[in-house]
This record gives C-alpha cells, structure tokens and sequence, in this order.
C-alpha cells in the first residue's frame, strides 16, 4: 500500500489573509495622512477636533508604533529563511539595506544637528523595515494579495482629493482671499483671520493687510498635491501606483463585461494622468514618457510596429510637455535653476566632508552657508542620491545607489516585460511587472526629487520593492508555488 501523499503546508491566516489586508490599509492612511517630509515633522499640529481628523496630516511620530508592530509581526509569523531560498535573491544584495542603514547610524555620530539626523534615522530606519515587512510576509502571490485593497484605496481617495483641489477648491479659495482683501476683510470673522494670519495667508504692505502675492500665485496656477506635501510628491506617488493600479483593476474586472471593464480602466488611467499632468510636475512628465517608452519598446511586437508606436509616444508626450510647460520656460526655468544651486551645494559638501557627510537630514545646515545669497532656502537636496552624499559621504551614497541599482536591474531582468507576458500566459499588463515599472519610474523621480524622506511615498515603494524581489524564482520550490495560489 502507497504512502499517501503530503499535501503542501498552509501557510498561517495570519500571514496570508489578515495581515496583507492590515499592512495594506496601514499604507493606504499613510497615503492619506503621512505625506510631509519628517524634517517638518515638529510643524505638523496634532488635530484637535473631528474635522482636523479627517482633513489635516498627521504626525509621523504617531505612526512609528503601528509599523514597528507590523515588522515584529513579519518576523514572527513569517518565513524568513524559506523566502530567502525559494525567491533566489542574491544575499548581498539582500544585507545592502542593512549596511546602508548600519552607516546612516554611524554617520548620524558627527551630526551637525542631532535633532534633525535622530527623526530621519527613524525614517530610513522605517524604509528598510518597510522593505523586510514586503520582502517576508508579502509575497509571493503580489498580484493577488490583498495588501491592494487599503493601498488602493487610499490613493484613490488621494487622485479624487486632487481632482477636488483642482475643480473646486483652489478656484473657490482665491475668489475668497480676492473678495475679502477688496472688502477689507470684513467678511471674515476674527478667529479666522487669525488662523490665515498664522497660515501666511496674509501679509502686511504698506500699512494695509493684503492677501499674499505668492498664494494667490499658486492658487491660480492650480497645481495640485492631494494628500502629500506638495505637487511634485504627488507626482512620485502616481508614478508610484498608477501603473499597479491599472494592472490589479484589470485583473479584478476580468470577468465584467468587456464594455464596462474598458471603461473602468479608461476612468482609472485618465484620472491617473489627469493628476500627474495637474500637478505641473516637469521630472514627472518626462519620467513617465521615459518609462512608458522603454515599456513599449519591450512588447512583443514586430519591429516595426515598436518603432511607430515608440516615436508616437515619444511624439505625444514631448508635444504634451512643450505645450503645457512653455510659460515655465519662457520665465527662465526657476525651479531647475534652485535644484542646480542645491546639488552644487550637496557636492561641495561631500567634497568637504567625504566619509561620513553632515549627519542624516542635514543638508539644509551646510546649504544656508554654501547657498548663493540670492537663492531661496531649502531643507533637503530634492535629489535622494545626492542627499545620501551630502548626509552620509560617498559610503552612504555608494551603498544606497548600489542598493537601488542592483536591485531594479535583477526585476528588470526577471520582469521583463516580453518574457513576462509570455509565461503568464494571461493578457494584459502582469501586476508584477507593473509594480515594476512604477518602482522604476518613483527612483528615476528621485533624481529630481526627496520621496525617500516622505513617508506616504517610501513606505509604499519599499514594501513593493521587497515584495517584489521576493516572488519566487522561475525554478521555485513546490511549496512556494503552492502558497503563491492562496
């Protein structure tokens, strides 16, 4: 009589029911509420009322607990050993954000600012526990896991809070601030114009309490944030998602009728690109048709065809920038004008302290020495490379970069997308190699920009970035496959 055969271990509901869904609502109110750089963590005001719950960002701080709860969580019920086999990871790569982490501590001893180097170790310190928490609990299985439910979620919220500031909010705003400076705002009680007094919302000229010039400005220019600090990081979190997002709703429409599923997914991908074009984000903008045309340059088409459809994209996209960024031009390019004197500023402070920088968030101490008189303050590099540099030294920056670099260059080889497709065997776009290419697209954001340091938009990259380096390998064990199908 034959043994009977062993059926594949179930892996625990915790770890493949109960926590995806947690951890995934978990980042979907950091969508929400945890969009500021923690360098502006102290400015941020505990809200006082119900209406500051819902409407205003929280402190970071509070959120620390919450995620150290789910990183002992990964550990405890997790299966460390067996991810690390079944995903085929090199181990380097792996101990990467470990050492890395090791000398952002390291560096943090000569700090110029204890205080400012002490939260933002907590940040970085949350970015790799981020990235274990996705690499052990979270896959395999990504493209089913219900961490999408609380992730999606609260970007969707976030698009439609965009839309809302865009529509109706930033237009009503100014018609206000235009209506009380000319009826010397009488039509504002006090307690209010206190709150705008404090907010910068007026300023004295002259004499005379006028609505601020440079508010106006941007509420007339519209560009919108959402939930996050400000246009730019909006950016970063659509580059981020959008593209997850398009692939998990085509994959949770796939049994609707085929008119209504494309227009679900055609509502989806223009609210997506409505906001990314809204926020007047120039390194978004030319990100996304960097990524979008290195994407279509991977499908598996005739060469011809890839080379029309690439010159279409490039075409249309190009003429979409020109077009909706030519007044920027015409002004003189202000703002990459700015990031030129702040990565000059960063360089000149590696050079002067090469191994261990001025300590974890502190570029905006070296930057008020080295910033030309003229120039307008800033807290951080608005580059994450370079801000490893000029915080950390050349170490930091080697290990981060190498990190980042190695790690996006082993799923590029193993997402591909023409091989992606082909062994999936489904049609449409792979959550996988969506996921792919969103991380691809928020670190080339990063060139430009400070997403490290926002918790909203790190947390969620690095936990997609360690989930997705965890999908098993194509010679995975059976046990692997078989927890993959729950």
């Amino acid at each position: 009589m034959s043994a009977p055969e062993k059926s594949a271990p179930v892996a625990p509901i915790w770890s493949t029911r109960v926590f995806p869904v947690l951890f995934g609502l978990f980042l979907g109110l950091c969508v929400l509420k945890f969009g500021n750089p923690v360098v502006l963590d102290h400015r941020i005001d505990p809200p006082t009322d119900l209406a500051g719950w819902i409407s205003q960002p929280w402190p970071v701080r509070w959120s620390f607990p919450l995620l150290l709860i789910a990183a002992v969580s990964a550990l405890a019920f997790g299966r460390p050993y067996s991810r690390f086999r079944e995903a085929g990871v090199p181990v380097p790569l792996l101990a990467l954000p470990l050492l890395w982490l090791g000398w952002q501590f390291l560096s943090s001893t000569g700090s110029v600012d204890a205080a400012l180097s002490e939260v933002t170790l907590r940040q970085l310190a949350a970015c790799v526990g981020c990235f274990a928490v996705g690499f052990i609990c979270l896959s395999p299985g990504l493209r089913r896991s219900l961490l999408w439910v609380g992730l999606l979620l609260g970007f969707l919220f976030c698009l439609n809070r965009a839309a809302q500031q865009r529509l109706f909010e930033f237009r009503q705003d100014y018609e206000a601030l235009v209506e009380g400076q000319s009826n010397g705002w009488t039509n504002f009680n006090p307690a209010v114009l206190d709150q705008m007094r404090r907010d910068q919302l007026l300023v004295t000229t002259n004499g005379v309490e006028v609505a601020n010039p440079a508010i106006l400005d941007k509420m007339r220019r519209a560009r919108v944030s959402g939930t996050l600090v400000y246009p730019n990081a909006l950016a970063g979190m659509v580059l981020l998602l959008l593209p997850a997002s398009l692939a998990v709703l085509a994959a949770a429409t796939r049994g609707m009728k085929g008119s209504i599923r494309k227009l679900v997914l055609g509502c989806a991908a223009a609210l997506g690109l409505a906001v990314l074009f809204w926020t007047g984000s120039k390194a978004g903008w030319l990100v996304a048709i960097a990524v979008g045309t290195v994407w279509v340059a991977l499908q598996p088409l005739s060469a011809r065809l890839r080379f029309l459809l690439v010159a279409g994209v490039l075409a249309a996209g190009l003429t979409v920038f020109g077009l909706r960024f030519s007044g920027y031009f015409a002004k003189g390019a202000t703002s990459a004008a700015a990031r030129m004197d702040y990565w000059k500023a960063a360089v000149q402070n590696t050079r002067d302290r090469p191994v261990f920088g001025s300590g974890p968030g502190t570029f905006q101490r070296p930057y008020a020495r080295l910033k030309p008189p003229e120039a307008e303050m800033a807290r951080l590099v608005h580059n994450d490379f370079l801000e490893q540099a000029t915080d950390s030294g050349v170490p930091g920056f080697l290990l981060y970069g190498v990190w980042v670099g190695w790690g996006l260059w082993f799923l590029g080889r193993r997402h591909a997308v023409a091989s992606a497709s082909a062994g999936n065997g489904s049609p449409g776009l792979p959550v996988e190699t969506a996921v792919f290419f969103g991380l691809l697209a928020w670190f080339l954001h990063g060139m430009a920009e400070f997403g490290l340091y926002i918790p909203a938009s790190a947390w969620t990259a690095f936990t997609l970035f360690g989930a997705l380096l965890g999908e098993p390998t194509r010679t995975s064990t059976p046990s692997a496959d078989a927890d993959a199908g729950r």
